[in-house]
Formats: C-alpha cells, structure tokens, sequence
C-alpha cells in the first residue's frame, strides 16, 4: 500500500511537471487571487484607514471588493481547473491502459490538487507579506494621493485567505474527480481525440441573448444620467448582459458562422471553408471561453473608466461640494446676524491674510419640467418623493451682484433678462418659473459653485441669476409659503496660508465666537475636501486593484484557450497537411480563427461599454464630476489603451498556439 501511495505521489508530481505549461500559471494566478484578498482584508483593519475620515465607508468598499475577487476567483480557477482536466484526458486513458485502476486515477487528481492547492497558499501568503506593503504604497504613490501609508501585516488575518482558498480548491478537486466518476478512463483518450459534433442553432438560447442584452441596453440607454437613476438599475441591467453574453456566444455566433457557410462566395474563398468549419464545430466548446473574455474585458474597461473618470473628475466635485475654505450662512432675513458676523469679521480676521471674500444671496427651488426651459414648482418638500423622477431639477436663484462679485465679472442685466448655468450644459433661449418669463442673456459655462448648494450637488441644477432676487421671489411665490429649501445669505472666502495650523485656528476662532446652531452655520470646507480625499483614498485602491484583477484575468484566459485549442488542433494541422493544405494555407486559416475568437470578443465588450456610458456616467457621480462630453473622451482613450494592450497579449500568445500544436501532432 505504501509502494502504491508512493507511486501515486510520484505520478501527480511527474503530471504537474510534465504540463507545466499549464500548471505553472494556474499556480501563479491562484497565487495572485489570494494575495488581492488578503490585500482588501488586511486593509480593512489597517490604522491609516481607521483614523480616516469616513473610514466606515472605505472598510465597507473593501469589504465589497474582498469578496468580488472572493466570488471571481471561484469561477475563474475552477474555468481553468476544467480547462487543464480536459487536456489531460489522453494521459488518464492512457495510465488506465498500462493497469493503473480508476481509484488510483482519483489519487493522482487529489494529489495533484493537493499539491497545487498547498504551493497556492505558501505562495499567496508569502507575497502578501513580501509585497502588501510596497503595493499600497505604490499605487498611493501612482495615484498622487497625499497620505502615509504604512501596511503592517498581522499575521493573523491571512487565516480568512487560507480558509477561502481551501474551500475554492476543495470545490476544484470535487470537479475535477467528478469529469471522470461517470466515464469509463479508457474512453478518455478517445475523447480527447474525438472531434466536437457540430452544434445546432437553439433558438432558445438566441431569444434569450436578444432578450437579456436588449434589456440591458434598454436599461442603459432609457436613464438621463442621473445617480439616482443609475443605482438601482446598475446590477440588473449588468447582470442581464453578463448572462446574456454567454448565450450570444453559445447560440448566435453559430447562427452567423452558418450564414456564412451557405453564402458560397464566401464560404470557398481561400481557406475560409476550413476557417469557418473548424470555428462551426468548437464554437459551443469557445463559448464559455468567449463569453469569459468578453466579460472580463468589459469588467477591466470599467474598471479602467470609473478609475480614470474618478481620478480626473475629483477636483471639479470638490469644487461643487466646497467651492471656497470658509463659509458662514444664515437666513437671508436675519439682520442681526448678518450684521454680528460682519462686526466680528471686520476686527478679528486680518483680511491680508484671506482671498477671495464675497456676499452672496441664494433661493433653491425644487421644480419639474413641464417643457423645455419651461419649470413648476414642486409643492411637496419630501425630495425623496421626486428624486427617481428625471424631470425633476434643482434651482438656485441668486441676484447679479452675488454672481459678479462670485465670478469677479461686470456683467448688467435687465428684470426680464437671466443668465444661466445648467449642470448638464444644456442651453436655453428662454427660461419660465412658475410662468414668470426670462430671456436668457448668456448661457454660462463655469461659474463658482458657492452660488449654489453644495448638499444638492448629485442632482441636476440650473443656477437662475435675475437682477432682483427679492422682487423676482415675490412673483413666482405669488404671495404663498413655497415649501423649498430656504433662502439663505452668506459670506465666504479662502485663506492664504493653508497650513494645517492656521487652518485650525480660523475653524475655532469662527465656530468659538459665530457659529449658532439655530441661526449662524460655520462651514470649514478645507476640511470638508481633506474628508473627500480620505474617503476616495479606499475607493481609488478599491478600484484600481480590481481593474489589475481583470487585466491579468483576461491576459492568463486568452492564454489557456490558446493552449487549450493548440492542443486540440494539433492532429487536426496534421490531416490539413496529409490532404495538401501547406503551412502558408494553414497559418493563415488558423489565424483567421484567432481574430474571428480574439477580436469578436474585444468588439463586443467595447459595444457594452459605449452603450453602458450613460448608466456609468450616473454612477460615476457620487466620485467625481464631470460633463457627459469629459467622460466620453476618459471613456474613449481609456478603449484606445486597453485595445493596444488586448492587441499586443494577442500577439504575444498567438504563438502559444502553434507551440501546443507542435505537442499533439500524432
């Protein structure tokens, strides 16, 4: 018994060795899965995240992330546990011929798995004590975030990752046992030579394709590109597509290929007939390949968009949400504070030490669209009520003295003229409250955001500047209580010297002797931005580990349908020859299939993600702020760099492909 534990033993080691082709990587991405994990983990309880501001929504970010690389893990590594299996078939057969009983088989596979499960652990872990620390700070680096970090690695809390990982693999040699509980293991040999029978068109499958990716796009195309639109249509519309994918693969990709097939132009020019046959005949095998590589790219472009558009759009949010250092407000009418805090500022504030000091006046409204331009005043002041509803718009109304003395401009306007700014760069000619008619005399384009109010900053606004506020209040109120937000004054401005010091010390010598609860609100803005900054720290590392995930994902599954398929189509490159094909004709047949395969995928992922750019936009705005144009062009060079990256792996793994060819020529 011992003899035979021994040769088993030696038998799994000698597999593993003899596909290292194929084990090797599996080992390292697995390897790589587990250290990503334990990266997300170990951030959660790190010191730098818990002292953050809005640490809870950071650990919840990656908490999030831990377990998406958890769940992708699983079926990632049990895609490629399958894909090795099936390539082993001959050699099980084969081992079962020379005597070796199908128990003994089951032995090897556990063994091997055992083997493979185990170096995945030591690896993981060592990497994550060897590498945790200089990864997080290199990407902080990349990412120009201004914050110290320093990972310390408890050792303690790699015991989730090992946990995790052991059950992923166990999972996987439970499969693995299972590919050949049912078959008898002399047949294996022949199934690995046995060509794939060619697959029929199910007409189920193709109206579940159109289905699920028509209500996808739907979903996507039908929001105006709003958050609160986009967030609870975001996973079900992603999950509809993902699904959806899979069955465009597996049924109407076979649908096109025997179109082809009956056009005989096409089908017997050149070596198209064997292109198209051969892509015929494995296209239900590719497709859960296909699908996967689909998905994975459409997972890493946005992932690469959200990161890049966050990066990119902070600033302009940060200017919405904390336009200027300081701002004290209070009630438009409340004269004695407006005069106290004047008082006050005017002998304890040295003015040779602040910029930018401004008076403001403002009036939010929540209105509804009836027309273009033309807008009702919602009479409920339950925004929650209203918020799902696109025609729904915020409104500020500020006088043209706030606007100059804000955007340090001269501008004059009559009582039935406006200037306005809309959020989303829409235009108007004319602009009706409440049938009170303005012509609209410029369109602005940037303006400073303290005119408007920094907690509606999610939703879409228009920025309203008349030549009297008051007057022009009266007239849309027609004398009534309107239920809106209030009207509020203020004065704000910036500090010259932002050190940490003088920053405290104006925040407490404000809130000491102005700020009431009731009546005076002291905003510290500079704080507020450092807050911002701390929350998007997690997010940001959040975000660009899993678009390596994906990245290296996509690179290792284009690797193992390469090998895989070399594989197979080794004896097939033999009979070509026999019948007369030269190398020239089959190179260029083969290639054929590679960039039917390769780039099909590429095609249809960049489909995804053009049509998804509305819904992506609407969730990109709880991150950053941007224009639909601004993220459009993030979203189209970031397309550009993953295509040139997708083109250059394709180049580097095509010739894996005749390297596996040339093992399975007999």
């Amino acid at each position: 018994m011992r003899d035979l534990n021994k040769l088993n033993f030696k038998m799994a080691t000698r597999g593993i060795k003899n596909n290292k082709f194929l084990y090797f990587p599996y080992i390292l991405a697995s390897s790589f899965m587990l250290f990503i994990f334990n990266l997300l983990i170990d951030l959660k309880s790190e010191k730098f995240i818990l002292e953050s501001r809005g640490s809870e929504i950071i650990k919840s970010l990656l908490e999030m992330g831990s377990w998406i690389v958890a769940i992708f893990s699983l079926i990632f590594l049990v895609y490629m546990a399958k894909t090795i299996v099936k390539n082993r078939y001959k050699e099980l057969g084969l081992l079962y011929g020379l005597g070796m009983g199908k128990k003994s088989l089951r032995k090897i596979l556990i063994i091997e798995n055992l083997i493979i499960g185990i170096s995945t652990l030591i690896i993981g872990s060592f990497l994550m004590v060897l590498l945790g620390p200089l990864f997080v700070n290199l990407m902080a680096k990349i990412l120009k975030i201004q914050t110290e970090i320093k990972l310390s690695v408890n050792f303690s809390k790699l015991v989730l990752g090992l946990m995790v990982f052991s059950v992923i693999f166990i999972l996987i040699t439970l499969i693995s046992l299972n590919s050949i509980r049912k078959t008898n293991p002399i047949k294996l040999s022949k199934l690995s030579q046995k060509g794939e029978k060619e697959p029929k068109s199910n007409v189920i499958s193709m109206i579940f394709a159109i289905i699920l990716i028509g209500y996808g796009y739907y979903t996507a195309l039908s929001i105006d590109g709003g958050i609160f639109q986009a967030l609870p249509k975001f996973l079900p519309a992603s999950i509809a597509v993902i699904i959806g994918t899979y069955f465009f693969f597996r049924s109407l990709v076979i649908w096109i290929l025997k179109l082809l097939r009956k056009n005989k132009k096409i089908y017997y020019k050149g070596t198209n007939m064997t292109f198209i046959g051969e892509l015929i005949k494995r296209s239900k095998e590719s497709s859960m390949a296909l699908s996967s590589i689909t998905i994975i790219s459409s997972l890493f472009l946005i992932s690469f968009v959200v990161m890049s558009a966050m990066f990119i759009g902070k600033n302009d949010l940060l200017d919405r949400i904390a336009p200027s250092d300081f701002l004290i407000q209070y009630q438009e009418n409340d004269i004695n504070s407006e005069k106290y805090t004047k008082n006050f500022l005017e002998k304890n504030i040295d003015k040779e030490k602040i910029e930018n000091y401004g008076e403001f006046k403002r009036k939010g409204l929540v209105v509804s669209e009836k027309s273009p331009g033309k807008f009702s005043i919602l009479r409920d002041d339950d925004l929650r009520k209203t918020i799902m509803d696109d025609k729904t718009k915020i409104i500020s109304i500020t006088d043209i003295k706030s606007f100059n003395m804000a955007n340090k401009t001269n501008i004059t306007i009559n009582k039935n003229e406006a200037i306005v700014f809309d959020s989303k760069a829409k235009k108007y000619d004319e602009i009706s409250i409440e049938n009170q008619n303005l012509k609209v005399k410029e369109n602005a384009k940037n303006i400073s955001y303290v005119l408007m109010d920094p907690t509606t900053s999610l939703f879409h606004n228009i920025l309203v500047v008349v030549d009297d506020m008051d007057e022009f209040s009266k007239k849309i109120s027609d004398g009534k209580n309107i239920k809106t937000f209030p009207s509020v004054s203020g004065i704000y401005f910036d500090l010259k010297d932002k050190s940490q010091k003088n920053i405290d010390y104006m925040d407490k010598n404000l809130n000491e002797n102005i700020s009431d609860k009731d009546k005076i609100l002291v905003k510290n803005s500079i704080e507020n931005r450092m807050e911002f900054d701390k929350i998007h720290t997690g997010a940001y590392i959040v975000v660009l580990i899993l678009a390596i995930v994906f990245l290296i994902s996509t690179i290792i599954v284009i690797y193992y349908k390469q090998a895989a398929e070399g594989l197979e189509d080794g004896r097939n490159i033999k009979i070509l020859q026999k019948v007369g094909m030269s190398n020239k004709e089959i190179k260029k047949s083969v290639k054929k299939q590679n960039y039917f395969t390769f780039f099909g995928p590429l095609i249809i992922s960049i489909i995804h993600i053009l049509i998804a750019s509305k819904l992506a936009f609407g969730m990109i705005q709880m991150f950053a702020m941007l224009e639909l144009r601004k993220f459009v062009e993030i979203e189209a060079i970031c397309i550009i760099i993953y295509s040139l990256i997708y083109i250059m792996i394709f180049r580097i793994t095509l010739p894996i492909y005749f390297e596996m060819g040339k093992l399975n020529k007999e």
